[in-house]
């Protein structure tokens, strides 16, 4: 095998063993209520190469708020709805960098906001962190979130009760997985 075959093998196979590291870091049917209190956030810590899934019931315009970290070498690569169980399609999801959530959500200026994406049933399956970043009048991004820690704002604008499973996918950075590449090389070169 040549070195670029070797390289995408071993991408291909961390890449795949990523899904088997997924795990609930929140659900609030187990662990309670998300914090209601933007300078007090519940805390995930920093969050797993791999799936990370929060499941939460939002309604009737109850803001809730969450942080995490992405660790150095990191990135937060996708934000998929996995479910949603409601008849009102009023999800909003808001982003700020920091350790708690900087926006006061009774007087909210989007300028403030890293991005945000008003989601719901429609987008199921479906990765939302592109469209967060397109936020009309947010700062707004391309790409990745990388290292470092973001606060989060989730609310349902309608009246029934929702429920909705959030899977926060983390990556190593295209440079990591160059360097997981470049082990494997050395490695078999060692055993060759």
């Amino acid at each position: 095998m040549n070195k670029t075959t070797v390289f995408l093998a071993g991408v291909a196979t961390f890449a795949a063993s990523t899904s088997l590291l997924a795990d609930v870091v929140w659900d609030e049917d187990v662990d309670g209520s998300l914090s209601t209190d933007r300078f007090n956030t519940t805390d995930f810590g920093e969050l797993s190469v791999g799936s990370n899934n929060m499941i939460c019931d939002t309604q009737s315009g109850i803001s809730k708020f969450f942080t995490f970290t992405i660790a150095e070498g990191d990135e937060l690569s996708a934000i998929i709805l996995d479910d949603w169980i409601s008849n009102d399609d009023l999800g909003f999801l808001g982003v700020v960098t920091g350790d708690y959530f900087s926006v006061d959500p009774a007087n909210p200026d989007v300028t403030q906001l890293l991005g945000y994406v008003h989601h719901g049933e429609t987008f199921v399956g479906e990765d939302i962190l592109p469209a967060m970043g397109q936020g009309p009048g947010s700062i707004g991004f391309t790409g990745a979130l990388g290292p470092g820690d973001y606060s989060f704002w989730i609310r349902q604008g309608g009246a029934e009760l929702t429920t909705q499973d959030l899977n926060f996918v983390v990556t190593p950075t295209p440079g990591a997985l160059a360097l997981i590449g470049l082990a494997g090389i050395s490695a078999r070169r060692r055993r060759g």
